[in-house]
């Protein structure tokens, strides 16, 4: 079952005898924008803001850096996070299996003897949010929910939806009888802002949705006018990223 959530009341607070790690997935290869993870926004590389907001956050107990590049990982501990493995070519390719890279992570970790309850996800292409709904989130986690992750809601019309027949494209609308009324639904679009999974209960409560309304949380660095947008929104205030 899946659960939702717009407004975010003040969970912040670790909880009790749980230990969370927060993986930031960075490898070295990207297309739209060359060296994408570590390019300079506002004065900072990109992947400072996802490890500067776990390190603040009260939840997070590790934070930690999946690279297959030297100088993501060097870039990465100047700003505070630990990276103890560098990850294989393997699992560093377009159309890397990131469910894999996760488990990879995890997998050493447990090598050195360090077995999370929980795993955050954090893609360092969304730089803006904030430790308050990191904490909020992982509080969520805590309380027994499998899956918890950021969406942002869509209203779909009949009219946007088509089907394939005779190999031929037709609009779903005018199908439908002119006597019904057409609603338009509300669809959930996963966005990468924050995922976690409780590794104890992955599946005690199913998921919870957190349904993302900023329009500035939105904003995920893949190509150079994702960039200049982020810049502009850095340089006219327009988030609060909660840091000193």
């Amino acid at each position: 079952m899946a659960r939702t959530h717009q407004e975010m009341s003040d969970l912040s607070v670790k909880p009790e005898n749980i230990s969370v790690v927060a993986v930031i997935p960075a490898r070295g290869g990207s297309k739209g924008i060359p060296r994408k993870n570590i390019v300079d926004l506002c004065g900072k590389p990109l992947i400072a803001y996802s490890i500067e907001v776990a390190l603040k956050a009260k939840t997070i107990d590790r934070v930690v850096v999946s690279t297959d590049d030297q100088e993501i990982a060097s870039v990465s501990r100047a700003w505070g996070a630990e990276v103890p493995f560098i990850r294989p070519e393997s699992l560093s390719g377009d159309c890397s299996d990131m469910e894999a890279v996760f488990n990879h992570a995890l997998s050493v970790l447990a090598e050195e003897g360090y077995n999370p309850d929980i795993l955050v996800q954090l893609f360092p292409t969304h730089p803006f949010r904030t430790p308050r709904l990191v904490d909020f989130l992982v509080n969520k986690t805590a309380q027994g929910y499998g899956t918890v992750r950021t969406v942002r809601a869509r209203t779909v019309s009949p009219d946007s939806h088509y089907i394939i027949e005779e190999n031929k494209t037709k609009r779903l609308l005018p199908m439908v009888s002119d006597q019904q009324t057409h609603y338009n639904e509300i669809q959930f679009r996963a966005y990468g802002v924050f995922i976690s999974t409780n590794l104890r209960n992955p599946n005690l409560h199913g998921f919870y949705l957190h349904v993302l309304t900023d329009p500035v949380t939105f904003v995920d660095i893949d190509e150079p006018e994702d960039l200049e947008l982020a810049r502009e929104i850095i340089n006219s205030n327009y988030f609060d990223f909660g840091l000193p």
